[in-house]
């Protein structure tokens, strides 16, 4: 009704979109999740969905790029040169949403935090608690690397950090290589959230570190 697309059009869908009825969308504010209107009632979309894909955090690279191949052909310029000014812009708006999924999926750093967030378990801006022994053993790195006087003891915690990384991966390694998050047991996506928050803050202190 009117109320739907006055509600859409305050959200930033184009009101010459609106009126087609033909697959205007939108991307929601921090989440990545499309919103796609088929002339019905709005359908959540991701861009697993998008690209008919599982949400997993081990995405099938050869299906991804087949299916982004495929929008980008059937959206291309070339195939809307004769339709109307509204056809041709929501085929590059498809064409454009195409291109921020790809740059997600095709991403594993990218594609671990978006997962998450799918599924509820990452809210934006979170401040997430890491347990107390982790975060002093990070200050103890720290100030090992402020102590550190030669090359060879940089090194040594430098090595000291990529070990925990790897610690901290390898009891996770078949869960995060899963294509599906369906098969994956609850408790098992609370350890992958804790991961991430791990991760980040060993990527930090390499990158801090200037390594």
């Amino acid at each position: 009704g009117n109320w739907l697309i006055k509600k859409l059009h305050c959200l930033g869908v184009k009101a010459t979109l609106l009126s087609l009825g033909i697959f205007p969308s939108l991307i929601r504010p921090r989440t990545g999740i499309l919103v796609i209107l088929h002339n019905i009632p709005i359908i959540a979309m991701t861009y697993f969905e998008l690209f008919g894909l599982p949400i997993g955090f081990k995405v099938d690279t050869f299906k991804l790029r087949q299916a982004f191949m495929d929008i980008q052909r059937m959206s291309h310029p070339d195939k809307f040169a004769q339709a109307s000014p509204d056809e041709q812009e929501v085929a590059l708006e498809k064409s454009a949403l195409a291109n921020k999924g790809f740059a997600i999926l095709n991403h594993p750093e990218k594609v671990l935090p978006y997962v998450l967030e799918i599924i509820g378990l990452l809210e934006p801006e979170e401040k997430y608690a890491l347990q107390p022994a982790f975060l002093m053993e990070m200050m103890d790195l720290n100030e090992a690397w402020m102590d550190a006087e030669t090359e060879e003891e940089k090194q040594k915690v430098i090595h000291q950090v990529k070990q925990i990384q790897n610690d901290i991966y390898e009891p996770l390694k078949a869960t995060l290589e899963t294509a599906d998050v369906n098969d994956i047991a609850p408790e098992k996506l609370l350890q992958i959230k804790e991961y991430y928050y791990k991760k980040k803050y060993l990527d930090r202190i390499l990158a801090d570190f200037r390594y």
